[in-house]
């Protein structure tokens, strides 16, 4: 009898979930996490990689949607260990003008020219130079002397460690279309998602490869 009960009143809380709708389960899903803007696309770019420091330098120009009225910041996922260098204003007006900022560890607080409407597009580029523990967000693979092992450096962001190379919104909950220029040595080759619209071999002999995600994707 104690079984039969348990299984009745096990059914009837279970039946209020069975009645939402996939809208309502996200809707109401504590674990979703919020934020106040739409990362529309991101043009991120890299070069100078150093495989001793495991580092290189970075420049992230970032558009985004405004999602809540009088929106005056914008807070990313950014690794402690990106030094960022500039922050300035894209598009308009206040273009090129610098912008307040704050870190505090893994996040960092971009202070907009001034508040922007809901619904209203802004922009902003980032320039930082960008340090990683090896395979945490990019991983730097060295010969070690062994032939079948060339140099190499590959990403693995799923689910939430890209922030750790570029300033971003890291979490699968927003998509965005991207594009990525990567500077590399002249022996080497980028590939990525998305397709290839340029490669481009430089004055100094680098080559410039610059792949566009057009279509959107989570971060």
């Amino acid at each position: 009898m104690r079984a039969l009960t348990a299984l009745v009143t096990a059914c009837c809380l279970a039946a209020p979930l069975v009645a939402q709708t996939n809208a309502e389960r996200i809707a109401n899903d504590h674990y979703t996490r919020s934020h106040d803007f739409d990362l529309i696309q991101q043009r991120i770019e890299v070069s100078n990689f150093d495989w001793d420091s495991t580092s290189f330098d970075g420049r992230v120009a970032t558009t985004l949607v405004a999602r809540r009225p009088g929106l005056d910041s914008v807070i990313l996922d950014a690794g402690a260990k990106l030094q960022v260098k500039t922050v300035t204003a894209g598009r308009g007006a206040r273009a090129g003008a610098a912008l307040r900022t704050s870190r505090h560890g893994d996040t960092l607080i971009v202070f907009l020219p001034k508040p922007v409407g809901f619904g209203d597009t802004t922009h902003f580029t980032i320039t930082y130079r960008g340090v990683v523990i090896n395979g945490r967000g990019l991983t730097y693979i060295s010969p070690e002397g062994r032939p079948h092992r060339p140099r190499q450096i590959w990403s693995q962001g799923e689910d939430n460690d890209n922030h750790l190379w570029f300033p971003t919104y890291d979490f699968p909950n927003d998509k965005m279309t991207w594009e990525v220029v990567a500077t590399v040595p002249k022996e080497m080759v980028c590939v990525s998602n998305g397709r290839l619209v340029s490669d481009v071999v430089s004055k100094d002999g680098s080559r410039v490869f610059d792949w566009v995600q057009d279509k959107p994707t989570a971060t």
